[in-house]
């Protein structure tokens, strides 16, 4: 490993629009959103002069006149062009015609990908495309006209994604603003209008058409009713809407950047040798010293830190308290809006008190965690601002409260940055949200689901979410033996588990690090630069597996990323710039 000057060139460029936005949120922003946790170094360009030869440029928003005959010259010099949306004056470089806006609907991607889903995926909305005769089809919507497509320009190549791919994840992810109750699915197993106010009311996808069975279980019985233990299993969400959708965008940037012969180089989402982790969270409902104890006893059988969160009013008591933290738990707040006390009810002066509590309880000064009771949520954002406003920096509260809603009902396995309302200085709230998939196995949720979440968000490499509370843990041995389990299976497939504080830490750092591969007469030239150390990194490089580190201090492997083989070099990044070369 070497230090040296840092160089600003990236093989990713993208393209902005330096305008107002006509929408009261801007969506097309989520783009830096996708890119910083996919761990891709970019550079911002709004005009043709910053336009650098060869690489990749993903264009978020229609380009129009001049800069659209730069960007068409630039294509057929030997560029590649990635288009999400409106096409604009693009569309004859892109080999398409807009056919006009499509409303919310499903994809389905045909042959081309490295990996695609296996149903169709939802798209909220987006512009029909009409290809010309050398255009490819690599997807289409449901009414069968194209929704992404590939074809070549002179020397180089575009690919165009009609979807709008910024406000289908951002709103599968972030939902609807929440103002009354959701309408339940037709089946009986997701009664989400209770009258409680819920993140799942304001869910994007479609509780008749996104979900499915677990695999190998029978269909619904038509007499199911909504009890616990779930009397069999039920269809969910099985499919990570929004992660597929990130997917197939990082795979045509690699398809852009492999015709271009572009390197490419990213941190990856977890350390060297991890590919997805697991997390297990803990509700202190009823806050009985007895299902304090019985929690504590089932998570030290599975072997697992959890992220326990502390309910408002009462409290176990010190020694219960003191028995959480000596166990190496993390203590974390359970916001409590159900009223059924002075301070449990929704709003800013409510959180601020109850933070105060949860401090005072648990001795520790800087809970960074929480997840809301019963996932109570209202409006859309402005919770996150009441975390930021407090210390709160990852939050758990979007997940399920229905069986009929357990799995990925916000779409992801992945930790992400909220996006803002126009008309704020922040474009992303400074929260994390870490997503909730199930709660309280063989009791709230059917224990067939274990599976699909575990693979789903290893396959997507994120993070697979459960939830238990101490008094299933103590009173229903299904669901104990469920806990113990889960955390062995998440294990025996190289997941391990990490607390919601672990998650956060991680996820910061890495955000900061940025990465770059050179060809050099040696071979390749892998540099890296950090604010902070980072030990265990892991850099991914689309370079041929024979590389090997001209180092002792750097180990590579094969991986799969996204369906693509890549070489993962694991170093400990120092702060500052570092470098490394790789022979063939």
């Amino acid at each position: 490993m070497t230090t040296e000057d840092r160089n600003d060139a990236q093989t990713l460029t993208l393209w902005t629009r330096n305008q107002p936005h006509d929408e009261d949120v801007p969506w097309a922003a989520y783009a830096r959103e996708v890119l910083s946790h996919a761990g891709f170094s970019y550079h911002l360009a709004d005009s043709p002069d910053a336009l650098r030869s060869g690489g990749v440029v993903l264009v978020t928003e229609p380009v129009d006149g001049e800069h659209a005959k730069a960007l068409t010259a630039w294509v057929r010099d030997g560029g590649a062009l990635v288009i999400t949306g409106d096409p604009g004056d693009l569309a004859d470089v892109a080999g398409v015609t807009n056919r006009g806006p499509v409303a919310a609907g499903t994809v389905t991607c045909g042959q081309g990908w490295a990996k695609h889903p296996p149903r169709p995926i939802r798209a909220l909305r987006g512009h029909a495309l009409r290809p010309d005769e050398h255009a490819e089809v690599l997807a289409t919507f449901s009414d069968g006209s194209a929704a992404v497509t590939r074809t070549t320009a002179g020397a180089g190549v575009v690919l165009t994604f009609g979807v709008d791919l910024w406000y289908t994840i951002c709103r599968i992810q972030q939902g609807y603003p929440v103002r009354g109750d959701g309408t339940p699915s037709s089946d009986g197993t997701a009664p989400i209008d209770d009258d409680i106010l819920k993140a799942e009311d304001g869910m994007a996808l479609d509780l008749e058409e996104d979900r499915a069975m677990p695999p190998g279980e029978p269909d619904l019985p038509p007499d199911y009713t909504h009890t616990y233990p779930p009397p069999s299993a039920v269809p969910i969400f099985d499919q990570p809407h929004a992660d597929w959708w990130r997917s197939l965008l990082l795979q045509a940037l690699w398809q852009a950047a492999g015709h271009t012969g572009a390197g490419m180089a990213w941190l990856d989402y977890w350390p060297a040798g991890i590919d997805a982790i697991a997390h297990m969270s803990h509700d202190a409902d009823g806050n009985d010293p007895a299902d304090g104890r019985a929690a504590l006893e089932a998570f030290a059988a599975a072997g697992v830190k959890v992220t326990w969160h502390q309910v408002y009013p009462g409290g176990y008591g010190q020694e219960v308290l003191a028995e959480i933290t000596d166990a190496g738990h993390e203590q974390s707040l359970h916001y409590n809006a159900m009223a059924d006390s002075d301070l449990a009810h929704w709003g800013w002066p409510q959180l601020r008190g109850q933070y105060a509590w949860a401090q005072a309880i648990s001795g520790r000064e800087d809970i960074v965690s929480n997840k809301n009771h019963y996932t109570r949520w209202e409006g859309w954002t402005e919770f996150y601002t009441w975390c930021e406003r407090v210390g709160i920096q990852i939050d758990s509260s979007r997940g399920p409260s229905k069986q009929g809603t357990i799995g990925f009902p916000f779409g992801t396995a992945h930790v992400s940055f909220p996006l803002r309302p126009a008309g704020h200085d922040d474009t992303f709230h400074d929260v994390l949200n870490l997503p909730l998939h199930t709660q309280d196995l063989a009791w709230a949720g059917h224990i067939s689901v274990r599976d699909v979440i575990l693979d789903a968000a290893q396959d997507q490499h994120g993070v697979a979410h459960f939830l238990f509370h101490g008094p299933h843990l103590r009173k229903r041995p299904l669901t104990t033996q469920a806990c113990v389990e889960v955390a062995e299976a998440a294990r025996e497939r190289g997941m391990p588990w990490w607390t919601a504080e672990e998650i956060n830490t991680w996820e910061r750092t890495r955000r900061d690090v940025h990465v770059r591969v050179q060809r050099v007469q040696e071979g390749w030239k892998v540099l890296a630069h950090t604010p902070r150390a980072v030990p265990g990194a892991a850099l991914i490089l689309a370079l041929p597996e024979s590389v090997q580190p001209d180092s002792e201090d750097a180990r590579v492997r094969t991986v799969q990323r996204h369906g693509h083989p890549f070489v993962e070099l694991g170093v400990d990044l120092p702060v500052g710039h570092s470098s490394w070369l790789l022979r063939p």
